[in-house]
């Protein structure tokens, strides 16, 4: 009697740490994510700036459409030097976590060539996704990035920031500068963030999804007119398996 007592205590504990354990692993998966991936963002650079378009105005020497844009390259590296390779990235779950004060947020696909990326832009993919699929050279305006690792990008833009109108012989600065003249002298007022998931599906149909938070635009804007910052420590994006 005693003995089968014993032997149910024994098998009770051993179902006991068996259970903890898978706890303990469930957990630290969950924190931690994947260990090694086939591919790692490296490097996200925010590049921010702002667009003046000019209406056709007669009456005046100046009337210009002003919007705050950032763009936003984002660096694919292979980290495996398996036979792996990318099927497909796919960019969505757009979230603000914090609203601008000014202008109306959009998000834009490439949609030219890379002197002009965004200039037939019209779509805002915030309730949507942008997909790129793996090729074999990296093509922005096709969406595609190849399939071994490389650049992919999209934009960020505050559209109908205002008009500047003048008749002033003076001379235009088509950058963060141009925001002085609509009296923004606070770049708080534009400042917003926005988080968003990343996923990344190989070859082997096997998907990993993360997610990023970016805080735009870059400071010193309205100084300096065109401004940058680097993005590359990724150590708080966890990445994990996730069914297709």
């Amino acid at each position: 009697m005693k003995n089968n007592l014993l032997k149910k205590c024994l098998f009770l504990l051993f179902l006991a740490i068996i259970l903890l354990l898978v706890i303990s692993i469930m957990v630290k998966y969950d924190e931690e994510g994947e260990k090694t991936l086939p591919f790692s963002i490296s490097k996200v650079l925010i590049v921010s700036t702002v667009n003046g378009h000019a209406i056709d105005d007669p009456e005046n020497i100046w009337n210009i459409s002003i919007e705050q844009v950032n763009d936003i390259y984002m660096y694919i590296d292979k980290t495996s030097d398996k036979e792996d390779i990318i099927k497909e990235i796919k960019f969505n779950n757009f979230i603000i976590n914090k609203k601008p004060e000014l202008g109306e947020l959009k998000l834009l696909r490439p949609t030219g060539e890379l002197s002009n990326l965004y200039n037939q832009s019209e779509q805002n993919y915030l309730d949507s996704e942008i997909i790129y699929s793996g090729g074999l050279i990296d093509d922005m305006k096709a969406l595609e990035i190849s399939n071994t690792g490389g650049i992919l990008g999209f934009r960020f833009a505050l559209e109908n920031l205002g008009t500047y109108i003048s008749n002033e012989n003076e001379e235009i600065n088509y950058d963060g500068r141009l925001l002085s003249n609509l009296g923004i002298t606070d770049i708080q007022k534009l400042q917003f963030n926005v988080s968003f998931d990343v996923t990344i599906k190989t070859s082997k149909n096997i998907s990993y999804n993360g997610n990023i938070s970016l805080d735009m635009p870059v400071e010193n804007l309205i100084t300096e007119g065109s401004v940058s910052k680097e993005i590359t420590d990724f150590s708080n994006v966890v990445f994990k398996r996730i069914k297709d």
